[in-house]
């Protein structure tokens, strides 16, 4: 009952009404990108994350201040704790029965089960294989390997085989593959303090029964004071304001969870933890999956997992969303490629909706990859915190901050679109907003780092309320509508460094549609085109410092700008240590 509760929450962000086009179905549901926004207080709310270096009073150890001076989220915990392990092979597959041109459905089940025991790598020899049925793997340390990218060929074939069959229901949702951990515990402990943003030790009212060394979920419930406060009008997903930690350490009713906070978790939200039992260090890799099944399957998914990992896979028509984690923590998809269904499948199918990006997941990574025609892409969605998506080509999809506070994640180094033909929104880069009564605004602090983005419109296209995002050493070539585009309480924003190629011949740099967006500071950008204007719309920016506007190239697109780090991530991760 209760994961059925989260299945039809999360799920209401893919609802459609009406006969409408792809990609129009979302605005319809809930009032989106041309829905009239929700005025909001001047500031919507104090602020808390737009910090300097020298705010010593202030910064936690959920900061970390940059080489240059910007202040950013903490992403030292993002990622497979320990780095991705090389898992011995326990056990081969031909031993259990498996032969090229065969359905390899059972002996796979029975080599999980084996293997589930003690742990170990699966191999699947060389040739095409016919999967004929989705996996679940419910023991950690079970990692399913192909022989080489190019040389094990997984077909799933589940509405070949089973004509009749309709799509599996449930939560997290269809998928080839699923990691699944074990159900979160029924009782709520509740905080007897509020959890600050940055405190690494929370109080509980009560203790009995914990252990060190448990994992659980820590969660705030939407409630109308923070919903009053958020102006949110959403339906208010069960995971919206979530993390997962583990105990490292109890003092009668005080736990130390050996990281910081990102968000805070207030008593007066009534916010709890419930412990539960991850699958830990399980993984897919080293081979092609082709859906030959024309339903909407994911390839990879999980619930409540850690520490786990798809690597070196080739996607071939991916009925959903390719590898997309949910409900996960610190679990890595790199070096691989993603394909989508075309356009015609996505329209015949109704299952359109493929995702690159994570789903009430935190600290997990995407690294090195490839997407062709998915609808949004990089993703993050309700609850997301932390994440970080980079190195990565996204064809045909725009970047999304699609639902649920999602917080403190990063976009770097990613090449977007041009916006295509599967159910994107057209616009480069989109976050929802208060008044979208599906999915809700977006959290605080997200950063794009050094990214190239194409888009049919706005470059950005930024809803409320949301607070302190960063957007440093990016370019943007937008076909029409303004550079930035921002409305709906979006606030101390900070643009940097970014260039932004209009070809319009008529709109800003950037456009403030609602006197909310307050805050906000430009810093050495270059407009190319459009209007020739940084700044138009109902208010003005905090800071306007050394932007210039210059005519638009006659031909070709200006260079990117340089970012120096050329990676924030990885410039925290040499830090980390020290």
């Amino acid at each position: 009952m209760f994961l059925n509760k989260i299945a039809f929450l999360l799920c209401v962000c893919l609802v459609t009404t009406g006969t409408n086009v792809v990609g129009q179905g979302a605005f319809d549901a809930g009032g989106s990108w041309w829905g009239e926004p929700i005025p909001m207080s001047i500031p919507p709310w104090t602020s808390e994350y737009k910090l300097k270096p020298g705010d010593r009073d202030k910064l936690t150890a959920a900061d970390v201040v940059g080489p240059d001076g910007v202040v950013y989220p903490n992403w030292k915990h993002v990622g497979v704790e320990g780095g991705i392990p090389d898992v011995a092979v326990a056990l081969k597959l031909e031993r259990l029965g498996a032969r090229p041109e065969t359905d390899i459905s059972e002996a796979l089940e029975k080599a999980c089960a084996e293997v589930g025991a003690k742990g170990g790598a699966i191999l699947i020899g060389k040739g095409v294989y016919y999967l004929d049925r989705p996996i679940t793997v419910r023991n950690s340390g079970v990692v399913i390997r192909g022989s080489g990218r190019d040389d094990t060929r997984l077909v799933f074939r589940y509405s070949i085989v089973n004509p009749q069959a309709k799509l599996p229901a449930g939560w997290p949702g269809p998928s080839v593959f699923t990691f699944r951990g074990g159900h979160l515990d029924e009782r709520e402990r509740f905080l007897a303090a509020d959890g600050k943003r940055g405190d690494s030790i929370l109080k509980l009212k009560e203790s009995d029964g914990l252990n060190v060394g448990d994992h659980f979920v820590l969660r705030a419930p939407v409630t109308k004071r923070w919903q009053a406060i958020t102006r949110d009008r959403s339906a208010g997903a069960w995971g919206v304001r979530t993390n997962q930690y583990k105990i490292r350490a109890i003092n009668g009713n005080v736990i130390d969870i050996g990281e910081p906070l990102r968000i805070d978790y207030p008593v007066a939200d009534g916010s709890s933890i419930r412990t539960m039992k991850p699958i830990q260090y399980s993984g897919l890799e080293r081979m092609t999956i082709e859906h030959a099944c024309r339903m909407g399957f994911d390839t990879l998914t999980s619930l409540w997992a850690w520490n786990c990992w798809a690597r070196d896979l080739n996607v071939i028509d991916a009925g959903c969303s390719g590898v997309h984690f949910r409900g996960a923590k610190r679990c890595e998809v790199r070096d691989s490629e993603f394909t989508g269904f075309d356009a015609k499948v996505h329209r015949a199918n109704e299952n359109w909706w493929g995702y690159a990006g994570f789903t009430q997941s935190v600290d997990c990574l995407i690294d090195n990859t490839v997407w062709r025609r998915f609808r949004h892409g990089p993703q993050v969605q309700f609850g997301a915190q932390g994440n970080v998506i980079r190195n990565s080509t996204f064809e045909g999809s725009d970047a999304q901050w699609h639902a649920g506070w999602s917080t403190e994640n990063l976009f770097e180094n990613c090449r977007i679109g041009p916006t295509g033909p599967y159910g994107s929104y057209g616009f480069g880069m989109y976050s929802t907003p208060s008044h979208d009564t599906s999915h809700g605004p977006n959290g605080p602090r997200n950063v794009v780092y050094n990214c190239d983005v194409t888009s049919g419109k706005d470059g950005v296209y930024a809803r409320g309320a949301s607070e302190n995002w960063l957007f440093l050493h990016n370019r943007f070539a937008v076909n029409q509508g303004s550079g930035f585009h921002a409305d709906s309480g979006f606030f101390d924003a900070i643009l940097r460094n970014n260039v932004f190629l209009l070809t319009d011949g008529k709109s800003p740099l950037l456009f403030l549609r609602t006197p909310d967006c307050v805050g906000i500071e430009l810093v050495g950008n270059r407009l190319y085109g459009g209007s020739g204007k940084i700044v138009e719309g109902a208010t003005k920016v905090a800071v306007d410092e050394n932007n210039k506007a210059l005519p638009a190239p006659k031909d070709g697109v200006p260079e990117r700008p340089v970012a120096n780090p050329p990676s924030i991530y990885d410039w925290q991760q040499k830090k980390k240590s020290k």
